[in-house]
């Protein structure tokens, strides 16, 4: 009998024990297919060809004195190196992990430490923050940059690889690599204080992706990475997605070259946050919106029947001739699956999507849980996010917080036995954190985060996140929404302005500046926020309803003061520096 992480005909990739095996499997049964490339195709490499650099990578970081068990840092855009390194490191039972680009050096050592990482990989724009982090922590021993010369003290990545042994055992390295053992390390956002480190083991990732497999159609031709590694979604759609079926990779290291990553690629399936797929659905609208009154007409016609199939939980039709043209030009033609997570949305930016043709499912997951929890394609409920993955069990606890327990969950958190015992208990039931419920049919809705819940000062319990989805919406002007009303008397809001939206609205009203703190106080951007509001508030209880709001001068961005690197709200950290305008709204 052929052993498990054998290859051979009736061996699937995604039926494997690990990713090295299941890498390997897809680099025998698709040699010469394309795996990896740069935007323009620069630089290719075939699935034979990245098994040999993989190889030789692989050779280098042993010779670099990393093992099994050893973590790998990386600090990197989405370069084909990102993912040489990550394949590379899981081969020797290493455990790769990647720290978001924009990380302050107090950020970066936090984690190189909690880590005890001795070797990270990084390009020259990042150094000088890496070797700040690093400068005093005895672990770490290498830094190595994949672009350009490296300064004293610093390996480049070409001299890594180079002093690899000839002669490595690379075969018996990736064979010994258990289903149990880590494949990677993810931190968590840290909106309530110091990032968590999420260990995954081989058996997390395989069994996701046999998971979803069994859901929904995977990629297969093309997939664009773009989203970090060091985010949850970022691994598993792109990354780890290629391997059941050796979809091409379409490196897209700056997210502002996505639109043209995407038309580049044409990807058969995506995963993103809310916030891309609603510039996409701003690309679709201006489009439709310069074209001739006919076809305007049409277009839009065609979307709201789409819209209304989508209400009624029916499949989507493929996209009309009409609209074909416009989602090649986005390079959406091709999308069999697309996923919406992350963050919470509104159930219209799905419809609006599944009324072009597009499958968009909303769906669920964490950081600890991976993304477990998915709408189907032919079998939808807008307003949720589905029904549990084959293999995912799932229960409301009494307080109303979701529990799920699978063999896709985390292994626990990095150097925290009692946070672990708390989030994964000893029955294996990992506490999510977010209040839901379950419809009668089994489709999971997510109420809010259980720390965020508002209770306002007669005791109404609120969710801030239901309140911000029926208002955001309402206008592209509005970018962030903050909810307050924790122990008040009535519910008001934080309003930043979307960048784009608001320099769109500046040209088709004749505005005479796009600066944003001059628009935020400009009477008709106000008013427009205004008019959103009150359309959002008519989905609202009266006590839900935001009675008064602030446009803030300013902008919030990823990995701010205000955000997570992942778009979440900080909102502890918002009601802090914002109090004097909070108290400003319940000012009498």
């Amino acid at each position: 009998m052929r052993p498990a992480d054998e290859t051979g005909a009736n061996d699937e990739p995604v039926q494997a024990p690990t990713v090295c095996a299941a890498f390997q499997r897809l680099a025998a049964r698709h040699p010469d297919k394309l795996a990896l490339r740069t935007l323009g195709r620069e630089r290719t490499w075939t699935w034979a060809e990245l098994n040999g650099e993989v190889r030789e990578v692989a050779a280098g970081l042993a010779a670099a004195g990393i093992g099994h068990g050893d973590t790998v840092a990386m600090m990197l855009p989405n370069v084909p190196e990102c993912h040489l390194v990550d394949l590379a490191a899981v081969h020797l039972g290493a455990v790769p992990f990647a720290i978001y680009n924009s990380s302050s050096v107090e950020q970066v050592r936090y984690q190189l430490e909690d880590a005890a990482t001795t070797i990270i990989i990084t390009q020259q724009s990042y150094l000088e923050k890496v070797l700040a982090a690093g400068a005093d922590l005895d672990a770490l021993r290498t830094v190595v940059v994949v672009d350009g010369p490296a300064p004293e003290g610093v390996t480049a990545f070409a001299d890594l690889v180079q002093a690899g042994e000839p002669g490595f055992d690379f075969e018996s390295a990736w064979r010994t690599v258990g289903e149990e053992d880590l494949v990677t390390l993810i931190y968590t956002s840290g909106t309530t204080g110091p990032p968590k480190g999420a260990l995954w083991a081989h058996r997390s990732v395989m069994t996701q992706l046999r998971a979803l497999g069994a859901a929904m159609p995977l990629a297969s031709e093309s997939i664009v990475s773009f989203l970090p590694m060091a985010h949850a979604g970022g691994r598993i759609a792109a990354h780890y997605m290629a391997l059941p079926h050796g979809a091409t990779i379409t490196c897209c290291p700056d997210l502002n070259d996505l639109p043209h990553a995407l038309a580049d690629a044409r990807p058969d399936a995506m995963f993103t946050v809310p916030r891309v797929w609603e510039k996409l659905r701003a690309g679709i609208e201006a489009m439709l919106a310069a074209a001739d009154e006919e076809t305007r007409a049409e277009g839009r016609a065609i979307i709201a029947s789409g819209e209304a199939r989508a209400r009624a939980g029916e499949a989507p039709e493929p996209p009309a001739p009409l609209l074909l043209p416009i989602l090649r030009r986005l390079g959406l033609d091709r999308l069999r699956v697309a996923f919406i997570g992350g963050a919470p949305s509104a159930p219209a930016l799905s419809e609006f999507f599944r009324g072009c043709g597009v499958p968009l499912l909303e769906a669920y997951g964490s950081t600890e849980c991976g993304l477990n929890v998915f709408n189907r394609i032919d079998d939808f409920r807008g307003g949720t996010v589905g029904k549990p993955l084959p293999g995912v069990e799932l229960r409301i606890a009494a307080d109303g917080e979701i529990l799920v327990r699978a063999r896709l969950n985390m292994v626990g958190y990095r150097n925290r036995p009692e946070q672990s015992a708390e989030t994964l208990d000893a029955d294996g039931w990992l506490h999510t954190g977010d209040i839901g419920e379950v419809d009668a049919d089994g489709f999971l809705s997510v109420v809010d985060r259980k720390k965020d819940i508002i209770i306002s000062a007669a005791g109404k319990n609120m969710s801030p996140v239901n309140i911000e989805a029926a208002i955001k919406p309402e206008s592209a002007l509005i970018g962030q929404m903050a909810t307050i009303g924790d122990g008040r008397r009535f519910i008001t809001a934080l309003v930043v302005l979307d960048p784009d939206g608001a320099a769109a609205f500046a040209t088709q009203h004749g505005l005479e500046t796009t600066d944003i703190a001059a628009l935020a106080r400009h009477p008709e951007v106000l008013a427009e926020v205004d008019a959103a509001v009150k359309r959002g508030n008519e989905r609202l209880s009266r006590v839900e309803q935001v009675k008064k709001h602030m446009v803030l001068a300013t902008s919030w961005l990823p990995d701010s003061e205000e955000m997570t690197p992942t778009m979440k709200l900080k909102r502890r950290a918002i009601a802090a520096k914002y109090r004097d305008e909070i108290e400003q709204l319940y000012a009498d």
